[in-house]
């Protein structure tokens, strides 16, 4: 029995150059931050809503202010609250200073909910109560999810 051993030539141009790198490309995804940076913070549920769960995902932008991703899931329907309310708020707080309202939380048919905001602040507390109308002021309704925020 004969066994025959075929040659075969190293590849040249763009096909070899592109099978030297697949290396390097495969060592950059899987250490490369792509996409993950900043840090991931849980949020911390009120006895109104002990099945809710959030996560704050906070990074530094280019121009040096922090971009909050807000998800949220298992959080109720405002109206199912006792008392019921009409609609979910985000405030951010930086210490020594009063909360600013970042807009309504809209949670979904499956209770989930996300936004996104941008802040200057570093350091700071996000909370969401759960109120009568978006548009307020100051928070009144109960606080049902909040984290405090150290982003560097």
């Amino acid at each position: 029995m004969t066994t025959t051993h075929r040659f075969t030539p190293p590849l040249k141009g763009a096909e070899g150059r592109c099978l030297s790198v697949l290396p390097a490309i495969l060592c950059l995804a899987l250490f490369w931050p792509f996409g993950s940076g900043g840090k991931k913070i849980q949020m911390n549920s009120a006895q109104e809503v002990p099945a809710a769960h959030g996560e704050i995902q906070a990074k530094t932008t280019d121009n040096g202010n922090t971009k909050v991703d807000i998800k949220v899931r298992a959080l109720a329907r405002p109206s199912a609250l006792a008392p019921p309310k009409d609609t979910y708020v985000v405030w951010i707080q930086s210490p020594g200073q009063e909360p600013v309202n970042e807009g309504a939380l809209k949670v979904d048919s499956d209770l989930k909910g996300e936004m996104t905001t941008v802040t200057p602040y570093k350091d700071f507390k996000v909370f969401i109560t759960a109120e009568k109308f978006a548009q307020i002021q100051r928070p009144e309704g109960p606080t049902v999810l909040s984290a405090q925020v150290a982003a560097g």
